[in-house]
């Protein structure tokens, strides 16, 4: 990864409402820096908090309904003084419950050595130094976000190697995508790196891809992609599939309709430019692997969002949605149709 395009990913590391409807916050509580949302088994809602630099980063799950929180992971890794001059902070960026109540959070990089960082961490135990895995390719590491694959193991998104791990409970790392050039790779004319962020696993297992791309930030647009099933038992046989061509996607999460999309918006620091858009019928057959250079279908749901870097669909209807450098969640209510 080049110099400008890590400098572009740490800045996202670090740091409207629905259209003809209402939008406001809820009983979701307030945090230090959340980074990514996800709806947990139970249907709580599972927040990513990077913490305030002090070690005190955590994983805390929301009752939607009564607004009960409660800690599932606490003290980890975090710090305001990341060695990243385009990123201060740095600390857990994306976290997910397996339908045992595993939880595992992805641990963002920094340069303090020995501190837990660029590694995944589970309340089983588990703790698999993803940095030093990808220093066997000579790659850098900057995990995003982690998925449950399903059954029993995790997809981990690196957002600075550019590419898709699958760890499996015994902390076996393999690499199942690759997205060193978008426009090579057959997802549209962007000349340049995929930088994977956000992702979320279907009913079937397939495994969708938000590939938000570096700089330059005007130009061609980047894509979501998906892998198939059987990417976790073949790594790196399973070519995948254009989703949609979109500016800068960074969190998705499908929902009855298709595949929610929150795209960031334009560089880092640009306001207010951020979008929820849903592609119809993705995750339900009509266009879950198009394969072609065209986007699915979509429809706006919201503008006007700021920096978005997480999204869930809530169990009553509503939309949660986290904006960079917002203490509160951002609550959005519309059609639930």
């Amino acid at each position: 990864m080049t110099h400008r395009v890590r400098r572009v990913l740490a800045a996202l590391l670090l740091a409207g409402g629905i259209c003809g409807c209402s939008s406001g916050v809820g009983p979701l509580g307030d945090y230090k820096a959340a980074r990514t949302l996800r709806l947990a088994p139970d249907g709580r809602l599972i927040v990513s908090d990077q913490g305030s630099g002090k070690h005190d980063g955590a994983v805390v799950a929301v009752d939607v309904a009564s607004g009960r929180r409660t800690v599932l992971m606490a003290d980890l890794p975090s710090t305001s003084n990341s060695g990243q001059a385009h990123a201060d902070l740095a600390g857990p960026s994306g976290a997910a419950m397996a339908a045992d109540g595993t939880v595992c959070a992805a641990i963002g990089d920094a340069t303090i050595r020995d501190a837990g960082f660029a590694t995944l961490r589970c309340t089983d135990g588990l703790v698999v130094d993803l940095e030093a895995f990808q220093a066997r390719s000579k790659l850098p590491s900057n995990p995003y976000d982690v998925v449950s694959d399903g059954g029993d193991g995790w997809f981990v998104s690196d957002g600075a190697a550019n590419n898709v791990l699958h760890v499996d409970r015994a902390g076996k790392v393999s690499v199942v995508a690759r997205f060193p050039n978008l426009a090579a790779g057959g997802f549209g004319d962007r000349d340049g790196q995929g930088v994977p962020t956000g992702m979320t696993l279907g009913p079937d297992r397939t495994l969708y891809i938000a590939l938000y791309g570096g700089a330059p930030f005007d130009g061609p647009p980047a894509a979501v992609v998906s892998l198939a099933p059987t990417a976790r038992t073949r790594p790196g046989q399973v070519h995948p599939k254009l989703i949609a061509l979109l500016p800068h996607p960074i969190a998705l999460t499908l929902v009855p309709g298709g595949l929610a999309v929150a795209d960031y918006g334009g560089a880092p620091g640009q306001r207010d430019q951020g979008t929820l858009r849903l592609l119809a019928g993705v995750g339900n057959g009509a266009a879950s692997a198009t394969g072609s250079m065209q986007p699915a279908a979509s429809r706006l749901l919201a503008a006007g969002l700021d920096g978005p870097t997480g999204v869930a669909r809530l169990p009553d209807g509503r939309w949660a949605l986290v904006e960079s450098g917002h203490t509160r969640l951002r609550v959005l209510t519309g059609d639930r149709s």
